[in-house]
């Protein structure tokens, strides 16, 4: 959403709520208590935050237990988020469901406390991750089949290989020998004597190194290799070794905390859900960003070696695939109006037209999952969601009020939102204005009801926030 120009006109804009440098709030002169962000360990209920308030997680609080580590994901939301969630608006006996499930963090944190949980994403790499980290697994049994993928058990390779078809120069992005080294452990997996799920697990595990030992540039959502940061990527066995062992103790983690709670990956999608009417307690989700992340291409080496497992067999239909997910910077199926709720919050003739397409697209997908989502809730059910502001040379661009219009359309009306430092997602250098960084993260809590809860419910406060010199964006 990185050029997406907003009306501002006819609803009052609050002031900047805060100064923000080096990741310390400062209270300015004259500015009252609740202006200054909030450090704190865990987010406070739901009844204890203000409407608006600015809260930070302190830097000790963890966000790679259980087995939300296994995997690397962009943009992916902390565990906190659906954890408090799940906390303040479900119980044991509670259905939820992640319409955007990524890599399973709702699922994850949902196993831990409530029976029935349902995720769907239409991305089939964000389902095999979702399922490898979600999937009850014997942790003995994985450690047994572990052992013959030492790589002294491995037999000699024949030949390299690349699984996606209409893959170019492969050397390009791995080594000879590293390209070898992968080769004879993907071929190991394949071979194990295991099931199904077993199987999906210790492939996660493979792609999730990929990245790590081949020659791209470690640090951006974009797969590239640098011309200027060289990379020594380090040696595929022993990085192998070390994240496998490490996933053997997550998979033994979530399974202590399970206790017989189900997770299920649904074939449908956010836009249409195989889930009775009014069958749904809770939704906790993050919403794909506006023309911000390309998740699919973040994805492009675990496409290469495990696309043909899950649907996309070559590299052409890796290309179309990156067209249909909502906010894709080129849709497949592009809107060519503005939602009439959104007609006094966006002018379709002051978005570059090389954007115009993505923008109408992403509001009127929006609109049709909203609506679904109302289908699913029950009466008086809660929509939590995670939005982040886009800050771009044009300033800071209020994705969040567009949203809250369209829910409110299916009957979805604001409750309560609060905003949090990003300080840990996996995408972190700033781009000069050209793109949609995401400087913080909106948890708004939306619920199913016939009247409205607040006295204006389609407008946040924009906080002013910087980013010091040495600083990442999150």
């Amino acid at each position: 959403m990185s050029d997406l120009n907003v009306k501002r006109g006819k609803m009052p804009v609050e002031p900047p709520r805060t100064g923000w440098s080096r990741g310390v709030a400062t209270r300015k002169e004259g500015q009252e208590s609740h202006d200054v962000i909030r450090e704190v360990e865990e987010f406070p209920k739901h009844t204890e935050i203000s409407h608006g308030e600015l809260l930070s997680l302190t830097l000790s609080t963890k966000t790679s237990g259980l087995t939300h580590g296994l995997h690397r994901f962009p943009a992916k939301y902390i565990p906190q988020v659906p954890q408090w969630a799940i906390r303040n608006f479900a119980g044991d006996k509670s259905v939820v469901w992640d319409p955007f499930m990524g890599s399973g963090t709702s699922l994850v944190e949902a196993l831990c406390a409530v029976k029935q949980s349902y995720g769907t994403d239409i991305d089939p790499l964000a389902r095999l991750i979702s399922s490898a980290k979600t999937t009850p697994l014997d942790p003995s049994r994985l450690a047994t089949l572990s052992e013959k993928l030492d790589s002294s058990c491995l037999p000699p390779l024949e030949d390299c290989f690349l699984p996606m078809a209409g893959v170019k120069n492969v050397t390009h992005w791995f080594s000879e020998k590293t390209w070898i080294d992968l080769c004879r452990i993907f071929s190991a997996i394949e071979n194990l004597d295991c099931k199904p799920s077993e199987r999906t697990f210790f492939f996660v595990v493979f792609s999730s190194i990929l990245r790590w030992v081949s020659n791209a540039d470690d640090q951006t959502q974009k797969t590239y290799v640098s011309g200027t940061l060289k990379k020594s990527p380090p040696e595929v066995f022993p990085t192998f070794d070390k994240a496998l062992q490490k996933a053997l103790l997550s998979v033994s983690s979530l399974e202590s905390a399970r206790q017989g709670r189900q997770a299920t990956i649904l074939e449908g999608n956010a836009l249409s859900v195989p889930l009775k009417d009014a069958s749904v307690d809770l939704i906790v989700t993050s919403p794909p960003y506006l023309d911000s992340v390309d998740y699919m291409y973040n994805f492009m080496l675990e496409y290469f070696w495990l696309g043909p497992q899950i649907g996309v067999a070559s590299r052409a239909e890796y290309n179309s695939r990156r067209r249909t997910p909502i906010g894709a910077k080129n849709p497949v199926t592009p809107a060519h109006s503005v939602h009439e709720a959104l007609l006094d919050l966006v002018d379709p003739q002051q978005i570059p037209e090389y954007r115009r397409g993505a923008a109408l697209s992403y509001f009127d997908l929006m609109q049709k999952h909203f609506a679904e989502a109302a289908r699913v809730m029950k009466d008086g059910a809660r929509y939590v969601l995670v939005v982040g502001n886009s800050q771009a040379s044009t300033g800071v661009l209020p994705v969040h009020d567009c949203l809250l219009r369209l829910a409110k359309t299916a009957g979805l009306h604001l409750e309560k939102a609060f905003a949090y430092r990003i300080r840990r997602h996996y995408m972190k250098f700033p781009r000069k204005g050209r793109g949609g960084i995401i400087l913080m993260d909106w948890v708004i809590t939306l619920k199913k009801t016939d009247t409205a809860l607040m006295e204006v419910e389609d407008r946040l406060p924009l906080p002013q926030v910087t980013i010091g010199a040495d600083e990442v964006a999150n």
